[in-house]
């Protein structure tokens, strides 16, 4: 059978060396039970319990009568007989109980008038100084309360006469009266508007992003459930999503917002397994993303993908390479147009050659750098 321990007491009868019951002669039937789950929680619970002072019970209904056994795991048992113990069995895994048939014996043969009367007198006694603390204290606050709203109105009222310096009369009393009703109207706080305290996500910019988001998850979720469609495009049209958009919210809903909920529906939908991808367009306020299923993706796509996740620095390497070819490719085709010119005017004598020796108007950089390409370039032949 199984037994929750479920409750906790402090009574005198859940100690462990109380194992009769004095009230009406019953006693209390004591064993060990023996942990076998290995975990080693015995010592850890025994611990909770002494620092406590309390013992730990459960209660138990009997089927066959009409009355609920009681099973108390006291917090200080009496110690474990050495000499009792089975082989290979240790005392942190025994746990010391006491069992009593029927808990109403607890229950049977107590006066309440026994109780102890110093006890009642002082706890009465302390009850009523809190009480008396508490009414002290509450009244203390609304003096100090009385005292600072009085201290501001003088305050108030000085400076309101000094400032202006009204003279007596009735004239300078009802300008004063006038200013000091201006400056308690100033202090009052406006109460806030309930629009203003819940924000509307039905309508405006926040209406808009709402109601796109709800309609791409449910194209998502019906692209999900089909097994037999593997692709599938999400539309974004600015202007169409923006129409019933109120013009000073317009700069709140922009194309990027409306790609940023697309990415985030098929990350959520897709479970990180889906591949987005914005297909190329003509026009500025629409665009075309394409959803593709896990395996289903083009090789173009993810190279693409994989391209904008690069980094800056191979992204410069890469951009440099091209033009570093560009160049030598360009000294190239100017080196052999030179060479077909002079093969071409060799033989004519009435043909003269201009600017031959021109300057060279290169800075100091800019030679050094063409050396060393020159030179990288006569490297890469040598290995060719």
């Amino acid at each position: 059978f199984e037994v929750v321990l479920d409750g906790y007491t402090r009574e005198p009868w859940s100690s462990g060396g109380v194992t009769h019951n004095s009230d009406n002669n019953s006693s209390w039937k004591t064993g060990y039970l023996l942990s076998t789950d290995g975990r080693n929680r015995l010592p850890g619970f025994l611990k909770y319990l002494r620092d406590r002072k309390k013992a730990c019970i459960a209660k138990l209904n009997d089927s066959t009568a009409s009355t609920r056994a009681i099973l108390v795991v006291p917090f200080d048992p009496p110690p474990v007989p050495s000499e009792q113990l089975p082989a290979g069995v240790d005392k942190t895994q025994l746990l010391y109980v006491k069992y009593l048939a029927d808990d109403r014996l607890l229950s049977r043969g107590k006066k309440p008038a026994a109780a102890d009367p110093n006890e009642q007198l002082q706890m009465e006694k302390q009850k009523q100084k809190e009480k008396q603390m508490q009414q002290q204290q509450k009244i203390q606050r609304e003096q100090q309360q009385r005292q600072k709203q009085r201290t501001q109105q003088k305050n108030s009222t000085q400076a309101i006469s000094t400032k202006q310096g009204f003279g007596g009369g009735i004239l300078g009393n009802l300008l004063g009266a006038q200013l000091k009703t201006q400056n308690h109207l100033d202090v009052v706080r406006t109460k806030r508007r309930n629009n203003d305290l819940v924000p509307d996500l039905t309508s405006g910019a926040a209406g808009a992003i709402t109601s796109f988001r709800e309609k791409v998850a449910a194209d998502l979720e019906k692209f999900k459930s089909d097994n037999g469609t593997f692709v599938t495009k999400v539309s974004i049209s600015l202007a169409a999503l923006v129409s019933h958009v109120p013009m000073e919210e317009r700069d709140k809903v922009t194309m990027d917002v409306f790609k940023y909920v697309v990415y985030e529906q098929v990350e959520e939908v897709g479970m990180d397994k889906w591949v987005a991808a914005k297909e190329p367009t003509d026009f500025i306020d629409e665009i075309v993303i394409a959803v593709y299923k896990e395996g289903h993706a083009p090789a173009d796509v993810l190279e693409d993908l994989n391209k904008a996740d690069l980094p800056a620095e191979l992204k410069g390497l890469s951009r440099h390479m091209a033009d570093t070819q560009s160049k030598i490719a360009q000294r190239k085709d100017k080196r052999s147009s030179e060479v077909i010119m002079k093969q071409n005017i060799v033989g004519e004598d009435n043909v003269v050659v201009l600017n031959t020796n021109k300057r060279d108007r290169r800075t100091l950089e800019q030679i050094q750098k063409d050396m060393m390409e020159d030179i990288s370039e006569v490297k890469k032949s040598r290995f060719d």
